[in-house]
């Protein structure tokens, strides 16, 4: 995905609109609107000074901010946050870690998506949301109980 898909998203989380974001960049509002529709593509002196000021590495400008916080949290946190810009990518760098504590199951992903059949991927996807949904505690009030304590529960 293309940065300009994103730049609102962005804005949007950090609470700043895109008068904001010209006024601080310096760059003409007209500009960044045009950027946001695709119709201008900046340098990156430009796409770096926009990064600094929404305070992210560049890199996390490539995805929605609701993507970034899904892969840094817990699914199930109800207020995800954002991992500290202030290191090189934390996101990148979690990546590397899981790559050599488990290499065949990274291996096997990157493969997969490196072949690009998109119904290849789309399966991969739907196992691994399965494989999630397993993961996750159970969430039902008498899950604690012990085996063989029954007890219905109270409407």
């Amino acid at each position: 995905m293309s940065i300009h898909l994103h730049l609102s998203a962005w804005c949007q989380h950090k609470g700043i609109s895109l008068a904001d974001l010209s006024r601080k960049t310096g760059v003409d509002l007209a500009s960044l609107q045009n950027f946001q529709k695709g119709e201008w593509d900046p340098p990156l002196s430009t796409i770096t000074t926009m990064a600094q000021e929404l305070e992210v590495p560049i890199s996390w400008l490539h995805s929605d901010p609701r993507t970034i916080q899904r892969l840094w949290n817990d699914p199930d946190d109800d207020n995800p946050e954002l991992p500290d810009p202030s290191l090189s990518d934390p996101i990148f760098q979690r990546m590397i870690d899981i790559s050599r504590e488990y290499p065949d199951i990274f291996i096997s992903l990157t493969s997969i998506l490196h072949h690009g059949d998109p119904k290849l991927i789309r399966a991969a996807q739907i196992n691994l949301q399965s494989l999630l949904k397993q993961a996750r505690p159970t969430t039902l009030p008498w899950g604690s109980r012990p085996p063989g304590h029954f007890e219905p529960p109270s409407d």
